[in-house]
């Protein structure tokens, strides 16, 4: 028997990187090339999902609705303490 090997194509916006051994270690995907057919597949794994982060940022206030809440709390201070 000889020795089997398998050789991945070089795939535009597909890169990988080894490990010490010579192992592939992590695979680097282009979304923006590969997206529209790996989207269904990572949605079904899960790990398209948002973050607890991501859902918290969307419920963020707004800069301009933190600046003013920020000034009124200022004067509301400014006026108790004078």
């Amino acid at each position: 028997m000889g020795i089997q090997s398998t050789v991945m194509a070089k795939v535009a916006g597909i890169t990988t990187t080894k490990n010490a051994k010579g192992e592939i270690a992590t695979i680097t995907i282009n979304m923006k090339k590969h997206g529209a057919a790996l989207t269904p597949v990572l949605k079904e794994m899960g790990l398209l999902e948002k973050t607890q982060f991501d859902k918290e940022w969307e419920e963020g206030i707004s800069v301009e609705e933190f600046r003013s809440q920020l000034l009124a709390h200022i004067e509301s201070e400014w006026k108790r303490s004078h």
